[in-house]
Protein backbone atom coordinates (compact mmCIF):
# COMPACT_ATOMS: atom_id res chain seq x y z
CA UNK A 1 0.00 0.00 0.00
CA UNK A 2 1.35 3.43 -0.97
CA UNK A 3 1.27 6.02 1.80
CA UNK A 4 1.87 9.77 1.71
CA UNK A 5 4.69 10.75 4.08
CA UNK A 6 4.79 14.52 3.58
CA UNK A 7 4.07 17.34 1.15
CA UNK A 8 4.77 20.95 0.29
CA UNK A 9 3.24 23.71 -1.82
CA UNK A 10 5.43 26.64 -2.85
CA UNK A 11 3.32 29.28 -4.56
CA UNK A 12 2.75 33.05 -4.70
CA UNK A 13 0.34 32.52 -1.79
CA UNK A 14 2.89 30.89 0.52
CA UNK A 15 5.83 28.53 0.80
CA UNK A 16 4.23 25.79 2.91
CA UNK A 17 1.15 23.65 2.48
CA UNK A 18 -0.42 25.17 5.60
CA UNK A 19 0.11 28.73 4.36
CA UNK A 20 -1.54 27.86 1.05
CA UNK A 21 -4.49 26.10 2.69
CA UNK A 22 -5.07 29.08 4.99
CA UNK A 23 -4.95 31.44 2.00
CA UNK A 24 -7.61 29.44 0.15
CA UNK A 25 -9.85 29.32 3.22
CA UNK A 26 -9.45 33.07 3.73
CA UNK A 27 -10.57 33.71 0.16
CA UNK A 28 -7.22 35.07 -1.02
CA UNK A 29 -5.65 34.57 -4.44
CA UNK A 30 -2.60 35.89 -6.28
CA UNK A 31 -4.28 36.51 -9.63
CA UNK A 32 -3.26 39.87 -11.09
CA UNK A 33 -3.74 41.55 -14.45
CA UNK A 34 -0.76 41.90 -16.81
CA UNK A 35 -0.27 43.37 -20.28
CA UNK A 36 1.03 41.62 -23.38
CA UNK A 37 3.34 43.43 -25.88
CA UNK A 38 0.34 44.20 -28.10
CA UNK A 39 -1.43 45.91 -25.20
CA UNK A 40 -3.99 43.18 -24.60
CA UNK A 41 -4.51 42.03 -21.00
CA UNK A 42 -4.34 38.66 -19.32
CA UNK A 43 -4.67 37.58 -15.70
CA UNK A 44 -2.23 35.23 -13.99
CA UNK A 45 -0.87 34.13 -10.62
CA UNK A 46 2.87 34.83 -10.78
CA UNK A 47 5.75 35.21 -8.36
CA UNK A 48 7.10 38.78 -7.98
CA UNK A 49 9.64 39.78 -10.63
CA UNK A 50 12.33 40.12 -7.95
CA UNK A 51 12.04 36.38 -7.24
CA UNK A 52 11.66 35.16 -10.80
CA UNK A 53 15.36 35.12 -11.65
CA UNK A 54 17.92 32.51 -12.59
CA UNK A 55 21.17 32.53 -10.63
CA UNK A 56 24.64 31.22 -11.48
CA UNK A 57 23.75 27.67 -10.46
CA UNK A 58 20.01 27.12 -10.82
CA UNK A 59 17.20 28.49 -12.95
CA UNK A 60 14.11 29.85 -11.25
CA UNK A 61 12.28 26.66 -12.26
CA UNK A 62 14.96 24.52 -10.60
CA UNK A 63 15.01 26.77 -7.52
CA UNK A 64 11.27 26.24 -7.06
CA UNK A 65 11.57 22.48 -7.42
CA UNK A 66 14.44 22.34 -4.95
CA UNK A 67 12.71 24.59 -2.40
CA UNK A 68 9.48 22.59 -2.48
CA UNK A 69 11.16 19.18 -2.38
CA UNK A 70 13.53 20.26 0.41
CA UNK A 71 10.65 21.17 2.70
CA UNK A 72 8.73 17.98 1.93
CA UNK A 73 11.78 15.74 2.41
CA UNK A 74 12.57 17.38 5.75
CA UNK A 75 9.01 16.81 6.95
CA UNK A 76 9.14 13.21 5.72
CA UNK A 77 12.52 12.60 7.40
CA UNK A 78 13.80 10.97 4.22
CA UNK A 79 17.44 10.94 3.11
CA UNK A 80 17.33 11.77 -0.62
CA UNK A 81 20.83 10.33 -1.09
CA UNK A 82 19.52 6.80 -0.59
CA UNK A 83 19.49 4.54 -3.69
CA UNK A 84 15.99 3.47 -2.61
CA UNK A 85 14.66 6.99 -3.28
CA UNK A 86 13.61 8.00 -6.78
CA UNK A 87 12.59 11.41 -8.10
CA UNK A 88 9.62 11.86 -10.46
CA UNK A 89 9.25 15.30 -12.03
CA UNK A 90 6.00 16.55 -13.55
CA UNK A 91 6.37 19.50 -15.92
CA UNK A 92 5.19 20.60 -19.34
CA UNK A 93 7.87 23.11 -20.35
CA UNK A 94 10.51 23.33 -17.59
CA UNK A 95 13.24 25.81 -18.59
CA UNK A 96 11.75 26.69 -21.97
CA UNK A 97 12.43 30.39 -21.27
CA UNK A 98 16.12 29.65 -22.02
CA UNK A 99 15.36 28.58 -25.57
CA UNK A 100 16.22 30.68 -28.63
CA UNK A 101 15.23 30.04 -32.22
CA UNK A 102 18.85 30.07 -33.38
CA UNK A 103 22.21 29.23 -31.89
CA UNK A 104 23.38 26.63 -29.42
CA UNK A 105 20.77 25.00 -27.20
CA UNK A 106 21.25 25.44 -23.45
CA UNK A 107 21.38 21.88 -22.07
CA UNK A 108 18.98 22.78 -19.27
CA UNK A 109 16.18 23.30 -21.81
CA UNK A 110 16.09 19.50 -22.00
CA UNK A 111 13.72 18.31 -19.25
CA UNK A 112 15.83 15.29 -18.34
CA UNK A 113 18.98 17.40 -17.96
CA UNK A 114 17.16 19.88 -15.72
CA UNK A 115 15.78 17.01 -13.62
CA UNK A 116 19.31 15.67 -13.21
CA UNK A 117 20.40 19.10 -11.89
CA UNK A 118 17.67 18.84 -9.25
CA UNK A 119 18.62 15.27 -8.33
CA UNK A 120 22.28 16.24 -8.11
CA UNK A 121 21.42 18.96 -5.59
CA UNK A 122 19.93 16.28 -3.32
CA UNK A 123 22.71 13.78 -4.00
CA UNK A 124 20.30 11.25 -5.42
CA UNK A 125 22.03 8.55 -7.53
CA UNK A 126 19.05 7.36 -9.57
CA UNK A 127 18.02 8.52 -13.05
CA UNK A 128 15.09 10.95 -12.71
CA UNK A 129 11.81 10.20 -14.49
CA UNK A 130 10.19 13.25 -16.09
CA UNK A 131 6.52 12.90 -16.98
CA UNK A 132 5.46 15.47 -19.59
CA UNK A 133 1.88 14.56 -20.38
CA UNK A 134 0.28 17.98 -20.90
CA UNK A 135 -2.11 19.20 -18.19
CA UNK A 136 -2.46 15.76 -16.58
CA UNK A 137 1.29 15.51 -15.93
CA UNK A 138 0.86 15.96 -12.16
CA UNK A 139 -1.47 12.97 -11.90
CA UNK A 140 0.44 10.93 -14.49
CA UNK A 141 3.63 11.39 -12.49
CA UNK A 142 1.90 10.26 -9.31
CA UNK A 143 0.47 7.20 -11.05
CA UNK A 144 3.89 6.30 -12.48
CA UNK A 145 5.49 6.79 -9.04
CA UNK A 146 2.86 4.70 -7.25
CA UNK A 147 3.27 1.85 -9.73
CA UNK A 148 7.05 1.95 -9.28
CA UNK A 149 6.62 1.73 -5.50
CA UNK A 150 4.15 -1.15 -5.74
CA UNK A 151 6.53 -3.05 -8.04
CA UNK A 152 9.42 -2.56 -5.63
CA UNK A 153 11.56 -0.49 -8.03
CA UNK A 154 11.99 2.03 -5.20
CA UNK A 155 10.79 2.33 -1.60
CA UNK A 156 10.31 6.12 -1.55
CA UNK A 157 9.10 8.34 -4.40
CA UNK A 158 9.51 12.11 -4.48
CA UNK A 159 6.95 13.56 -6.91
CA UNK A 160 7.60 17.21 -7.82
CA UNK A 161 5.21 19.16 -10.01
CA UNK A 162 6.38 22.53 -11.33
CA UNK A 163 5.98 25.01 -14.16
CA UNK A 164 6.85 28.68 -14.48
CA UNK A 165 5.30 31.04 -16.97
CA UNK A 166 7.25 32.70 -19.76
CA UNK A 167 6.67 34.60 -23.00
CA UNK A 168 6.76 31.22 -24.75
CA UNK A 169 3.75 29.84 -22.84
CA UNK A 170 1.78 33.07 -22.47
CA UNK A 171 2.01 33.92 -26.17
CA UNK A 172 1.00 30.36 -27.06
CA UNK A 173 -2.20 30.38 -25.03
CA UNK A 174 -2.94 33.89 -26.29
CA UNK A 175 -2.58 32.65 -29.87
CA UNK A 176 -5.23 30.04 -29.06
CA UNK A 177 -7.50 32.80 -27.70
CA UNK A 178 -7.66 30.82 -24.45
CA UNK A 179 -6.63 33.52 -21.94
CA UNK A 180 -9.16 35.51 -19.96
CA UNK A 181 -8.34 39.19 -19.34
CA UNK A 182 -10.14 38.92 -15.99
CA UNK A 183 -10.21 36.40 -13.16
CA UNK A 184 -11.44 33.07 -14.50
CA UNK A 185 -14.91 31.69 -13.72
CA UNK A 186 -14.94 27.86 -13.74
CA UNK A 187 -18.27 26.29 -14.74
CA UNK A 188 -19.91 29.72 -14.90
CA UNK A 189 -22.11 30.74 -17.83
CA UNK A 190 -19.95 33.86 -18.37
CA UNK A 191 -16.57 32.09 -18.38
CA UNK A 192 -14.32 33.27 -21.19
CA UNK A 193 -10.97 31.56 -20.74
CA UNK A 194 -8.28 30.46 -18.35
CA UNK A 195 -5.73 32.19 -16.11
CA UNK A 196 -2.16 30.96 -16.00
CA UNK A 197 -0.28 30.31 -12.77
CA UNK A 198 3.07 29.14 -11.49
CA UNK A 199 3.96 27.03 -8.48
CA UNK A 200 5.89 24.00 -7.30
CA UNK A 201 4.38 21.21 -5.23
CA UNK A 202 5.85 17.99 -3.84
CA UNK A 203 4.46 14.76 -2.41
CA UNK A 204 6.72 12.15 -0.80
CA UNK A 205 5.25 8.64 -1.04
CA UNK A 206 6.38 5.43 0.64
CA UNK A 207 5.74 1.88 -0.52
CA UNK A 208 6.87 0.24 2.73
CA UNK A 209 5.54 2.42 5.53
CA UNK A 210 2.99 0.88 7.95
CA UNK A 211 -0.38 2.57 7.56
CA UNK A 212 -1.82 4.33 10.59
CA UNK A 213 -4.99 6.23 11.36
CA UNK A 214 -5.12 9.61 9.65
CA UNK A 215 -2.57 8.78 6.93
CA UNK A 216 -3.29 9.23 3.25
CA UNK A 217 -3.18 6.23 0.93
CA UNK A 218 -3.60 5.93 -2.83
CA UNK A 219 -6.57 3.74 -3.69
CA UNK A 220 -6.28 3.84 -7.46
CA UNK A 221 -5.33 5.77 -10.56
CA UNK A 222 -6.23 5.67 -14.24
CA UNK A 223 -5.24 7.38 -17.48
CA UNK A 224 -7.36 7.23 -20.65
CA UNK A 225 -7.22 8.97 -24.01
CA UNK A 226 -10.46 10.16 -25.57
CA UNK A 227 -9.06 9.75 -29.14
CA UNK A 228 -10.97 12.85 -30.23
CA UNK A 229 -8.68 15.76 -31.16
CA UNK A 230 -5.23 16.94 -30.10
CA UNK A 231 -6.53 20.26 -28.76
CA UNK A 232 -10.23 19.64 -28.11
CA UNK A 233 -11.83 17.25 -25.61
CA UNK A 234 -14.47 14.70 -26.45
CA UNK A 235 -17.93 16.30 -26.32
CA UNK A 236 -19.14 13.28 -24.34
CA UNK A 237 -16.27 13.39 -21.85
CA UNK A 238 -15.25 9.89 -22.92
CA UNK A 239 -11.71 9.93 -21.56
CA UNK A 240 -12.58 11.41 -18.16
CA UNK A 241 -15.63 9.16 -17.90
CA UNK A 242 -13.52 6.05 -18.51
CA UNK A 243 -10.98 7.16 -15.90
CA UNK A 244 -13.74 7.60 -13.32
CA UNK A 245 -15.27 4.25 -14.22
CA UNK A 246 -11.91 2.53 -13.78
CA UNK A 247 -11.74 3.66 -10.15
CA UNK A 248 -14.88 1.68 -9.17
CA UNK A 249 -16.16 4.57 -7.09
CA UNK A 250 -18.75 4.50 -4.33
CA UNK A 251 -20.47 7.85 -4.30
CA UNK A 252 -21.53 7.53 -0.66
CA UNK A 253 -17.85 7.50 0.39
CA UNK A 254 -16.71 10.55 -1.62
CA UNK A 255 -16.22 13.94 0.00
CA UNK A 256 -15.83 15.59 -3.40
CA UNK A 257 -14.23 15.53 -6.82
CA UNK A 258 -11.45 18.09 -7.31
CA UNK A 259 -11.92 18.80 -11.00
CA UNK A 260 -9.72 20.41 -13.64
CA UNK A 261 -12.14 23.32 -14.12
CA UNK A 262 -9.98 25.49 -16.36
CA UNK A 263 -12.83 27.93 -17.12
CA UNK A 264 -12.55 27.26 -20.84
CA UNK A 265 -15.78 26.62 -22.73
CA UNK A 266 -15.19 23.04 -23.79
CA UNK A 267 -13.20 21.69 -20.82
CA UNK A 268 -15.78 22.61 -18.19
CA UNK A 269 -18.62 21.33 -20.37
CA UNK A 270 -16.82 18.05 -21.02
CA UNK A 271 -16.07 17.51 -17.32
CA UNK A 272 -19.67 18.15 -16.31
CA UNK A 273 -20.89 15.54 -18.81
CA UNK A 274 -18.26 12.98 -17.70
CA UNK A 275 -19.20 13.46 -14.04
CA UNK A 276 -22.91 13.03 -14.74
CA UNK A 277 -22.26 9.95 -16.90
CA UNK A 278 -20.20 8.46 -14.06
CA UNK A 279 -23.10 8.88 -11.62
CA UNK A 280 -21.41 11.62 -9.60
CA UNK A 281 -24.07 14.34 -9.88
CA UNK A 282 -24.72 14.17 -6.13
CA UNK A 283 -21.04 14.52 -5.20
CA UNK A 284 -19.73 18.08 -4.59
CA UNK A 285 -17.13 19.32 -7.07
CA UNK A 286 -14.79 22.33 -7.06
CA UNK A 287 -12.00 23.92 -9.08
CA UNK A 288 -8.97 25.75 -7.67
CA UNK A 289 -8.13 27.55 -10.91
CA UNK A 290 -9.83 30.73 -9.63
CA UNK A 291 -7.23 30.83 -6.84
CA UNK A 292 -3.99 29.64 -8.49
CA UNK A 293 -4.72 29.86 -12.19
CA UNK A 294 -3.65 26.91 -14.32
CA UNK A 295 -0.28 25.83 -12.92
CA UNK A 296 0.14 23.18 -15.65
CA UNK A 297 2.68 20.56 -14.52
CA UNK A 298 2.16 21.55 -10.89
CA UNK A 299 -1.64 21.40 -10.99
CA UNK A 300 -2.13 17.69 -10.35
CA UNK A 301 0.22 17.68 -7.37
CA UNK A 302 -0.79 21.03 -5.85
CA UNK A 303 -4.52 20.35 -6.14
CA UNK A 304 -4.12 16.84 -4.71
CA UNK A 305 -2.35 18.20 -1.63
CA UNK A 306 -4.93 20.92 -1.00
CA UNK A 307 -7.73 18.37 -1.43
CA UNK A 308 -6.12 16.24 1.27
CA UNK A 309 -6.01 19.26 3.60
CA UNK A 310 -9.65 20.02 2.85
CA UNK A 311 -10.75 16.50 3.86
CA UNK A 312 -8.64 16.71 7.01
CA UNK A 313 -10.54 19.86 7.98
CA UNK A 314 -13.94 18.55 6.88
CA UNK A 315 -14.24 21.13 4.10
CA UNK A 316 -15.30 21.17 0.46
CA UNK A 317 -13.68 24.22 -1.13
CA UNK A 318 -15.84 26.75 -2.93
CA UNK A 319 -15.13 27.49 -6.59
CA UNK A 320 -13.88 31.05 -6.75
CA UNK A 321 -15.41 32.97 -9.67
CA UNK A 322 -18.48 30.75 -9.99
CA UNK A 323 -21.90 32.43 -9.88
CA UNK A 324 -24.32 30.92 -12.39
CA UNK A 325 -24.08 27.39 -13.76
CA UNK A 326 -23.03 27.41 -17.41
CA UNK A 327 -22.60 23.71 -18.25
CA UNK A 328 -25.18 21.15 -19.32
CA UNK A 329 -23.97 18.31 -17.11
CA UNK A 330 -25.61 17.91 -13.71
CA UNK A 331 -22.80 18.85 -11.31
CA UNK A 332 -22.88 20.05 -7.71
CA UNK A 333 -20.66 23.15 -7.82
CA UNK A 334 -20.83 26.16 -5.47
CA UNK A 335 -18.91 29.35 -4.80
CA UNK A 336 -19.28 28.77 -1.05
CA UNK A 337 -17.33 26.24 1.05
CA UNK A 338 -19.31 23.30 2.36
CA UNK A 339 -18.79 20.74 5.12
CA UNK A 340 -18.05 17.05 4.73
CA UNK A 341 -17.30 14.08 6.97
CA UNK A 342 -16.27 11.77 4.13
CA UNK A 343 -12.70 10.46 3.94
CA UNK A 344 -12.22 9.79 0.20
CA UNK A 345 -11.87 12.11 -2.78
CA UNK A 346 -11.10 12.01 -6.49
CA UNK A 347 -8.70 14.27 -8.37
CA UNK A 348 -9.58 14.65 -12.06
CA UNK A 349 -7.59 16.26 -14.92
CA UNK A 350 -7.63 16.43 -18.72
CA UNK A 351 -5.28 17.88 -21.31
CA UNK A 352 -4.14 18.43 -24.90
CA UNK A 353 -3.43 15.28 -26.83
CA UNK A 354 -6.72 13.79 -25.61
CA UNK A 355 -5.24 12.69 -22.30
CA UNK A 356 -7.26 12.31 -19.10
CA UNK A 357 -6.41 11.07 -15.61
CA UNK A 358 -8.09 10.44 -12.28
CA UNK A 359 -6.87 9.26 -8.88
CA UNK A 360 -8.70 8.10 -5.76
CA UNK A 361 -7.30 8.93 -2.33
CA UNK A 362 -8.39 7.76 1.13
CA UNK A 363 -7.66 9.05 4.63
CA UNK A 364 -7.42 6.08 6.97
CA UNK A 365 -9.57 6.15 10.11
CA UNK A 366 -7.95 3.16 11.79
CA UNK A 367 -4.65 1.31 11.73
CA UNK A 368 -4.28 -1.34 9.05
CA UNK A 369 -1.45 -3.57 7.97
CA UNK A 370 0.83 -3.06 5.01
CA UNK A 371 -0.53 -4.30 1.70
CA UNK A 372 1.57 -6.78 -0.22
CA UNK A 373 3.66 -5.27 -3.01
CA UNK A 374 2.33 -5.78 -6.50
CA UNK A 375 5.69 -7.34 -7.35
CA UNK A 376 7.13 -7.84 -10.80
CA UNK A 377 4.99 -8.46 -13.86
CA UNK A 378 4.10 -12.03 -14.74
CA UNK A 379 6.33 -13.58 -17.37
CA UNK A 380 4.46 -14.90 -20.40
CA UNK A 381 7.30 -16.12 -22.57
CA UNK A 382 5.02 -17.70 -25.18
CA UNK A 383 3.61 -14.31 -26.10
CA UNK A 384 5.65 -12.69 -28.84
CA UNK A 385 6.91 -9.12 -28.88
CA UNK A 386 6.92 -7.30 -32.22
CA UNK A 387 9.61 -4.65 -32.71
CA UNK A 388 10.51 -1.98 -35.24
CA UNK A 389 13.39 0.47 -35.63
CA UNK A 390 13.69 3.54 -37.84
CA UNK A 391 16.59 5.93 -38.45
CA UNK A 392 16.10 8.77 -40.94
CA UNK A 393 15.95 12.51 -41.48
CA UNK A 394 12.73 14.45 -40.92
CA UNK A 395 12.42 15.19 -44.63
CA UNK A 396 12.40 11.45 -45.38
CA UNK A 397 9.28 10.87 -43.26
CA UNK A 398 6.98 12.21 -45.99
CA UNK A 399 8.31 9.74 -48.54
CA UNK A 400 8.02 6.92 -45.99
CA UNK A 401 4.40 7.92 -45.39
CA UNK A 402 3.59 8.07 -49.09
CA UNK A 403 5.24 4.75 -49.82
CA UNK A 404 3.80 2.71 -46.95
CA UNK A 405 0.68 4.45 -45.60
CA UNK A 406 -0.82 7.25 -47.70
CA UNK A 407 -4.41 7.26 -46.44
CA UNK A 408 -4.35 9.83 -43.62
CA UNK A 409 -4.13 13.45 -44.89
CA UNK A 410 -3.86 14.76 -41.30
CA UNK A 411 -0.27 13.53 -41.46
CA UNK A 412 0.76 16.68 -43.31
CA UNK A 413 -0.46 18.90 -40.46
CA UNK A 414 1.71 17.07 -37.93
CA UNK A 415 5.01 18.18 -36.49
CA UNK A 416 8.17 16.07 -37.05
CA UNK A 417 7.89 14.18 -33.72
CA UNK A 418 4.27 13.24 -34.38
CA UNK A 419 5.11 12.27 -37.97
CA UNK A 420 7.85 9.98 -36.71
CA UNK A 421 5.64 8.38 -34.08
CA UNK A 422 2.78 8.05 -36.56
CA UNK A 423 4.89 6.40 -39.28
CA UNK A 424 6.68 4.10 -36.84
CA UNK A 425 3.45 2.99 -35.13
CA UNK A 426 1.71 2.39 -38.48
CA UNK A 427 4.58 0.22 -39.70
CA UNK A 428 4.66 -1.61 -36.36
CA UNK A 429 0.93 -2.34 -36.53
CA UNK A 430 1.30 -3.60 -40.10
CA UNK A 431 4.01 -5.91 -38.83
CA UNK A 432 1.74 -7.07 -36.01
CA UNK A 433 -0.99 -7.84 -38.55
CA UNK A 434 1.43 -9.72 -40.78
CA UNK A 435 2.80 -11.87 -38.00
CA UNK A 436 -0.68 -12.45 -36.58
CA UNK A 437 -1.51 -14.44 -39.72
CA UNK A 438 1.13 -16.91 -38.68
CA UNK A 439 2.14 -17.17 -35.05
CA UNK A 440 0.32 -14.58 -32.91
CA UNK A 441 -2.55 -15.84 -30.81
CA UNK A 442 -5.55 -13.55 -31.43
CA UNK A 443 -6.08 -13.42 -27.68
CA UNK A 444 -2.81 -11.55 -27.28
CA UNK A 445 -1.77 -9.28 -30.17
CA UNK A 446 -3.70 -8.63 -33.36
CA UNK A 447 -4.31 -5.68 -35.62
CA UNK A 448 -7.54 -5.09 -33.64
CA UNK A 449 -5.78 -4.93 -30.29
CA UNK A 450 -6.49 -1.71 -28.43
CA UNK A 451 -2.99 -0.66 -27.41
CA UNK A 452 -1.92 1.85 -24.83
CA UNK A 453 0.83 4.21 -26.00
CA UNK A 454 3.93 4.96 -23.89
CA UNK A 455 6.78 6.86 -25.53
CA UNK A 456 10.15 8.13 -24.30
CA UNK A 457 12.84 10.47 -25.57
CA UNK A 458 15.56 12.88 -24.50
CA UNK A 459 14.69 16.08 -26.36
CA UNK A 460 10.99 16.32 -25.60
CA UNK A 461 9.53 18.55 -28.31
CA UNK A 462 12.72 20.58 -28.82
CA UNK A 463 12.49 20.85 -32.61
CA UNK A 464 8.93 22.19 -32.37
CA UNK A 465 9.84 24.48 -29.49
CA UNK A 466 12.50 26.16 -31.63
CA UNK A 467 10.15 26.44 -34.58
CA UNK A 468 7.52 28.07 -32.38
CA UNK A 469 10.02 30.50 -30.82
CA UNK A 470 10.91 31.65 -34.34
CA UNK A 471 7.30 32.81 -34.80
CA UNK A 472 7.49 34.95 -31.64
CA UNK A 473 10.71 36.84 -32.42
CA UNK A 474 11.29 39.95 -34.52
CA UNK A 475 9.09 42.81 -35.66
CA UNK A 476 6.82 40.53 -37.67
CA UNK A 477 6.13 38.24 -34.71
CA UNK A 478 2.97 36.21 -35.14
CA UNK A 479 2.85 33.32 -32.64
CA UNK A 480 1.55 30.22 -34.39
CA UNK A 481 -1.27 28.43 -32.53
CA UNK A 482 -0.85 25.26 -34.59
CA UNK A 483 2.85 25.09 -33.77
CA UNK A 484 2.22 25.86 -30.09
CA UNK A 485 0.00 22.82 -29.58
CA UNK A 486 2.78 20.58 -30.91
CA UNK A 487 5.26 21.95 -28.36
CA UNK A 488 3.84 19.37 -25.95
CA UNK A 489 5.74 16.11 -26.53
CA UNK A 490 2.75 13.94 -25.61
CA UNK A 491 0.83 15.12 -28.69
CA UNK A 492 2.45 12.30 -30.64
CA UNK A 493 0.72 9.76 -28.36
CA UNK A 494 -2.56 11.55 -28.99
CA UNK A 495 -2.08 11.41 -32.75
CA UNK A 496 -1.51 7.65 -32.57
CA UNK A 497 -4.57 7.20 -30.33
CA UNK A 498 -6.79 9.30 -32.62
CA UNK A 499 -5.65 7.45 -35.75
CA UNK A 500 -6.45 4.05 -34.21
CA UNK A 501 -9.24 5.11 -31.87
CA UNK A 502 -7.30 3.82 -28.87
CA UNK A 503 -9.39 4.78 -25.82
CA UNK A 504 -6.54 3.63 -23.63
CA UNK A 505 -3.72 4.95 -21.49
CA UNK A 506 -1.27 7.32 -23.20
CA UNK A 507 1.80 8.82 -21.57
CA UNK A 508 5.10 10.49 -22.46
CA UNK A 509 8.28 10.29 -20.36
CA UNK A 510 11.45 12.32 -20.92
CA UNK A 511 14.76 10.83 -19.78
CA UNK A 512 18.22 12.32 -19.45
CA UNK A 513 19.43 9.74 -21.95
CA UNK A 514 18.26 6.52 -23.58
CA UNK A 515 17.99 4.27 -20.51
CA UNK A 516 16.73 0.78 -21.32
CA UNK A 517 16.43 -0.15 -17.63
CA UNK A 518 14.03 2.68 -16.80
CA UNK A 519 12.12 2.16 -20.05
CA UNK A 520 11.70 -1.56 -19.38
CA UNK A 521 10.38 -0.85 -15.88
CA UNK A 522 7.78 1.64 -17.04
CA UNK A 523 6.69 -0.39 -20.08
CA UNK A 524 6.20 -3.49 -17.92
CA UNK A 525 4.13 -1.51 -15.42
CA UNK A 526 1.98 0.01 -18.16
CA UNK A 527 1.55 -3.44 -19.73
CA UNK A 528 -0.07 -4.68 -16.54
CA UNK A 529 -3.06 -2.56 -17.67
CA UNK A 530 -3.08 -3.78 -21.25
CA UNK A 531 -1.01 -4.29 -24.43
CA UNK A 532 1.27 -1.39 -25.30
CA UNK A 533 2.91 0.34 -28.22
CA UNK A 534 5.97 1.60 -26.39
CA UNK A 535 9.53 2.74 -26.88
CA UNK A 536 11.90 5.49 -27.94
CA UNK A 537 10.76 8.27 -30.29
CA UNK A 538 13.27 11.07 -30.82
CA UNK A 539 13.72 14.00 -33.19
CA UNK A 540 16.80 15.96 -32.23
CA UNK A 541 17.70 19.60 -32.93
CA UNK A 542 19.44 18.64 -36.19
CA UNK A 543 16.39 16.86 -37.65
CA UNK A 544 17.68 13.34 -37.09
CA UNK A 545 14.87 10.88 -36.31
CA UNK A 546 15.20 7.71 -34.28
CA UNK A 547 12.40 5.32 -33.31
CA UNK A 548 12.61 1.99 -31.49
CA UNK A 549 9.09 0.73 -30.83
CA UNK A 550 7.73 -2.50 -29.36
CA UNK A 551 4.25 -3.96 -29.48
CA UNK A 552 3.99 -5.87 -26.22
CA UNK A 553 1.15 -7.99 -24.83
CA UNK A 554 -0.37 -7.60 -21.38
CA UNK A 555 1.49 -9.07 -18.40
CA UNK A 556 5.07 -9.14 -19.61
CA UNK A 557 8.12 -8.91 -17.40
CA UNK A 558 10.63 -6.11 -17.21
CA UNK A 559 13.38 -8.62 -17.97
CA UNK A 560 11.73 -9.72 -21.20
CA UNK A 561 11.25 -6.13 -22.35
CA UNK A 562 14.83 -5.28 -21.45
CA UNK A 563 16.10 -8.09 -23.67
CA UNK A 564 14.01 -6.82 -26.56
CA UNK A 565 15.21 -3.22 -26.11
CA UNK A 566 18.85 -4.29 -26.06
CA UNK A 567 18.65 -6.57 -29.09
Amino acid sequence: MVVKLADNIYSPLGVTTRANYDAVMEGRCALRQYALPDGSLYTASLFPDAERRDDDHYTFFEQLCIASASDALTRADVDPRSPDVRFFLSTTKGNVHLLRAQGEVDERVLLGASARVICRFFGNPNPPVVVSNACISGLSAQIVAVRSLEAGYCTTAVVIGCDVQSDFIISGFQSLHALSPDECRPFDRDRCGLNLGEAAATIVYSGQCPVGSGQWVVRGGAMCNDANHISGPSRTGEGSYRCLQALNLRTDELAFVSVHGTSTLYNDEMESIALERAGLSSVPVFSLKGVYGHTMGAAGVLETILSMKAVEHGVVFGTRGFENKGVTGDVLVSAEPRKTDKQNFVKLLSGFGGCNAAMLFEKFRECKGVQESAGKSRECSEWPVVSLQLEMRTEELVEMYRSHIGDYPKFFKMDPLSRLGFVASELLLKKVASEADGQLNTEHLTLNTEFGVLLFNRSGSLADDRAYVATTEGEDRFPSPSLFVYTLPNIVTGEIAIRNHFLTETNFIVLEKLDEEVMAEQIALAAERGPQIAGWCEVDATGQCSAMLLAVPQHISKERILRELRN
